[in-house]
């Protein structure tokens, strides 16, 4: 944003600027059922329980977007100021230019103010961002690090000055400089400094089906980092590889965070995903509980996730050792940090 100010020797002008913020977002409706919940799968159930069953933000029409003295092109009308494309992700197996991803996903992943937190926080909601009742539970009773009190999609609110918000993740507390573990092979698609931003240091992964096991492509986020990891974007890394070391970087309010992983899956039919310099968007993506991640079956939407009664809401965790095996031997997801 840019301020401008005119001085004149002795008259000096207060300009009032009024701006249209819009009306407050429609109903807040979650994802739909899984189709695989019936017992289907594949990526043609996960199309029919991923359509919102009504759109939840309207956009104001003719609204002007500030983009820094550059011509925006994404679609939408764009969210922000344009950060330079991801000269390096233009080879990327899925990549596409940003003008192919919608700004709802934009305000989904969060990164931008776009239309205020409660317009947010809809189109979040509406794509998986909800509480699920899920919980990890380590296969053979390892001792793992565990998720604190900053669960999934606890409300957020109380740390945004009453601004509408959602946790679109876990925090994992550790010591500063424990090494964080890829969770599954993929490829480096997204590195951010994110300065003045709440994130601090970030890298995401996107991972193929073939990769996980899953039917459809994810994306892992790791944030707060200590520092950049030296991995460069499209970097090919295998589970288990370091990706970073734990710590408490961001943008702060009136305490000092503590150092701890913040951990996000996003997830989507599509291969294609972009990257405009701010943020990585899976195209037509959606959250995921990172719980719902070491599923072996479906469903794994949050609202049919929600809907499991008591007994399958407990995730059995695969995990990587300290000696560097994992548990099971055969997993292709694991844990984020090594278990003893």
């Amino acid at each position: 944003m840019f301020h401008r100010s005119l001085y004149l020797p002795a008259i000096f002008f207060a300009v009032a600027c009024v701006v249209n913020v819009g009306g407050p977002a429609g109903a807040l409706v979650p994802d739909e059922p899984s189709a695989a919940s019936n017992g289907t799968s594949g990526a043609g159930a996960f199309l029919a329980f991923q359509k919102p069953a009504m759109l939840l933000a309207q956009r104001e029409k003719g609204k002007k977007q500030r983009s820094g003295g550059k011509k925006d092109k994404r679609k939408g009308g764009g969210l922000g100021p344009v950060s330079e494309l991801c000269t390096e992700c233009e080879d990327l197996e899925g990549f596409v230019s940003p003008s192919e991803i919608d700004d709802k996903i934009r305000k989904m992943v969060g990164k931008y103010k776009g239309g205020g937190g409660s317009e947010n926080v809809a189109i979040q909601q509406a794509r998986g961002v909800i509480e699920t009742g899920l919980y990890p539970e380590f296969i053979g009773g390892a001792d793992c690090p565990e998720i604190d009190s900053e669960k999934w999609a606890i409300d957020y609110s109380f740390k945004r000055g009453g601004r509408a918000a959602l946790h679109k993740g876990v925090d994992i507390p550790q010591p500063r400089g424990k090494p964080l573990r890829v969770v599954s092979a993929g490829t480096v698609v997204g590195k951010f400094m994110n300065e003045g931003n709440r994130k601090g240091i970030e890298v995401m992964l996107r991972h193929t089906p073939e990769q996980t096991g899953l039917t459809f492509w994810t994306y892992s986020q790791y944030t707060h980092l200590q520092e950049m990891s030296p991995l460069p974007i499209g970097a090919e890394v295998k589970m288990g590889v370091e990706i970073g070391k734990t710590s408490n970087t961001g943008k702060m309010g009136r305490r000092v965070r503590r150092n701890a992983l913040h951990f996000a899956i996003f997830y989507s039919a599509h291969p294609e995903w972009s990257n405009d310099g701010r943020v990585v968007t899976p195209k037509e993506g959606y959250f995921m509980d990172p719980n719902a991640f070491y599923r072996l079956q479906p469903p794994y939407d949050s609202q049919s996730m929600l809907r499991l009664p008591g007994d399958q809401k407990t995730v059995p965790v695969p995990y990587m050792k300290t000696d560097g095996s994992f548990v099971p031997t055969e997993t292709k997801r694991i844990w984020p940090y090594p278990c003893e």
